[in-house]
């Protein structure tokens, strides 16, 4: 056996798990449990009425509706705020409807990008804790605790029965990886009406994602056979995206999604949106129809070269949209 092996055999008769090690939350848990530090980069707050007020930071920061069509990869980090709620009610009556989608893909995907690179930053933990328990003969008691909070994080209980912690490191390889943005970019635009749903404006709900038991939304035509459920309302935008992240790296439902991704990993293939879309078919009740729709939306945008985008350095721009109907 070498030394691996004896690493993870050593650690197997100390780490504990649940008997339910292969269960997940319920099908719909979302979370706004986490802090916005932002790694301790610089912040700046820029409140706006109308997106067109955001034109001079945008084109200090290159990105600009040409920039987007010329097919810009470098984003900046904008994080919205709040869903406008003048978005709905004036922006598109007064733009196009590609110039409409334009605005909406811009704004959210800088958020997909950072919640992206949170759960990059947890996958490249793990692989060196990976590492370190290879290179162990007996783990360290440091090591175990990492190993547990991760655990922890990505809903695997570490209380009960003993369980393999070759098993625990596989699960998590596969539940700690990153979304496609131009999946996420697309469930979004679908699940929150391109951002002018009443669960996008009230609650900065942008993937539909529905909770028992806690503070969200009724549905005006809420399913007595679904339970008394409602839609999840979340502090901001980046948390709906957050939840969204955690749900498919966590929840039973989408394993296949997850299987899909490891498998490109595993060889060498680029995460794209289009590759994984037909592992969410238990996303939604219109099964194959909503997998179709996510696809035309992926193509019709030509978003999949989004998947190649990636975040600039630099200062977080928080934008606050001011503008009520009421005022």
């Amino acid at each position: 056996m070498g030394r691996f092996g004896l690493a993870l055999f050593a650690a197997f008769l100390v780490l504990v798990a649940c008997a339910a090690f292969n269960q997940t939350a319920p099908m719909i848990e979302p979370i706004d449990d986490w802090g916005v530090t932002y790694d301790g980069r610089p912040v700046e707050r820029v409140e706006f009425v109308a997106f067109e007020d955001l034109a001079p930071l945008t084109e200090e920061l290159n990105y600009t509706a040409e920039t987007w069509k010329a097919g810009q990869t470098s984003v900046p980090r904008l994080v919205l705020l709040q869903v406008p709620e003048r978005f709905g009610e004036v922006t598109v009556n007064e733009v196009t409807v590609a110039e409409k989608k334009r605005i909406f893909f811009r704004m959210v995907l800088p958020l997909v990008l950072i919640a992206n690179e949170e759960v990059v930053s947890d996958r490249e933990a793990l692989m060196r804790l990976k590492l370190r328990l290879a290179e162990s003969r007996v783990p360290h008691a440091d090591d175990l605790d990492e190993l547990r909070s991760l655990a922890k994080k990505y809903r695997m209980s570490v209380d009960g029965d003993v369980i393999s912690v070759t098993k625990l490191l596989a699960t998590l390889e596969r539940r700690i990886d990153i979304v496609p943005p131009s999946l996420a970019l697309a469930q979004a635009a679908t699940e929150s009406a391109w951002g002018t749903s009443r669960f996008a404006v009230e609650g900065n709900a942008l993937f539909g994602q529905w909770t028992f038991g806690r503070k969200g939304m009724v549905p005006e035509e809420q399913r007595a056979e679904k339970g008394d459920y409602k839609v999840a309302a979340f502090r901001t935008p980046l948390h709906s995206v957050r939840s969204y992240l955690r749900n498919l790296n966590t929840n039973r439902a989408y394993r296949e999604f997850r299987k899909h991704r490891a498998a490109a990993r595993a060889a060498g293939k680029p995460i794209s949106g289009k590759s994984l879309v037909s592992a969410l078919s238990r996303y939604s009740e219109r099964g194959a129809h909503y997998i179709k729709e996510i696809r035309q939306i992926i193509g019709v945008n030509r978003l999949s070269a989004l998947d190649r985008s990636k975040l600039v350095e630099g200062t977080v721009y928080e934008l606050l949209p001011v503008w009520r109907s009421d005022s």
